[in-house]
């Protein structure tokens, strides 16, 4: 049996308890959403007013490279790299453009890799710089013509001085920046675009050899011409037994307890499982010949 309308809608109809309750709520809703739009828009002003005052308060402003600090620089002095640095004083911290700053360092060969970032406390900026160390002298080969081969890179044909990974960089680069950093004492005559990989071998094996190598005469690719403590050492063209034939030139030695060095032409390691030794033809004509 269904129920009467009179009946239904007394079921239906909210007390006026719940009505109360209900407003009540709602107005409790209400203040609570009004607080947190106050809070919020507090709290956007105060970080507004903050970041103003930051921006223009004296103590959060750069004023002189004295507020440059530099680290891991062995070859450059700090004010070497502060002066690279094009800071206009005063400016506010946060108005430097660190990435910018960051670029100009490395558009000089001597900087391999840098950043540079804010330090608030105490005001300022902190550079932190990889240097490129220069192992060799790269030498042009002025005894020849520049000639173009196929399918191989034309040499360096102006001085430059050479780092481990082969890179190659203008002989001036420290010097420019103000630095005075020491020549190194291996040189390179005929050093290439491009042939980097074969460098970090070759000076990798060299530096650690017991033989004192001075120079490395690469003009000709089909023979590699090192300069030695035991004279010139011919190895023809570069390849993977490069170790090998300076293994075999350290046997070498006690050659001078054997020959005597003024005598040597050139020691011959193409083949470093048999050693030459070329001697120099004798020019002198026999007593009694005119």
């Amino acid at each position: 049996m269904s129920p009467s309308p009179s009946s239904f809608d007394a079921a239906d109809t909210p007390r006026p308890q719940d009505l109360a309750q209900r407003r009540q709520q709602l107005k409790a809703q209400r203040k609570v959403r009004f607080y947190t739009m106050a809070w919020r828009a507090f709290a956007i002003t105060g970080l507004a007013c903050g970041s103003v005052w930051l921006a223009t308060s004296p103590i959060w402003f750069i004023r002189s490279a004295q507020q440059i600090d530099v680290s891991d620089n062995q070859l450059l002095s700090d004010e070497n790299i502060q002066r690279l640095l094009p800071v206009p004083y005063p400016q506010s911290l946060l108005e430097v453009q660190t990435d910018d700053l960051t670029e100009r360092l490395l558009t000089h060969p001597p900087i391999q890799d840098a950043v540079v970032s804010r330090r608030l406390l105490p005001p300022g900026l902190h550079v932190q710089v990889t240097e490129r160390y220069p192992v060799a002298i790269a030498l042009p080969d002025t005894a020849s013509p520049v000639a173009a081969i196929p399918d191989q890179p034309v040499p360096f044909q102006e001085p430059g001085l050479l780092d481990a990974q082969g890179y190659w960089m203008p002989r001036n680069s420290y010097s420019a920046l103000g630095a005075d950093a020491a020549s190194p004492e291996l040189t390179v005559v005929g050093m290439r675009p491009g042939y980097e990989s074969a460098w970090q071998t070759i000076y990798r094996e060299v530096s650690k050899s017991p033989v004192a190598i001075t120079a490395i005469d690469w003009k000709d690719l089909n023979n590699l011409v090192l300069q030695t403590e035991l004279g010139s050492v011919h190895l023809g063209p570069y390849s993977s037994r490069f170790a090998a034939q300076l293994g075999a030139l350290d046997q070498l030695r006690s050659i001078d307890q054997e020959v005597n060095p003024e005598t040597v032409a050139f020691i011959d390691l193409r083949d470093p499982d048999n050693p030459i030794v070329e001697i120099l033809q004798a020019t002198n004509p026999p007593e009694g010949v005119p």
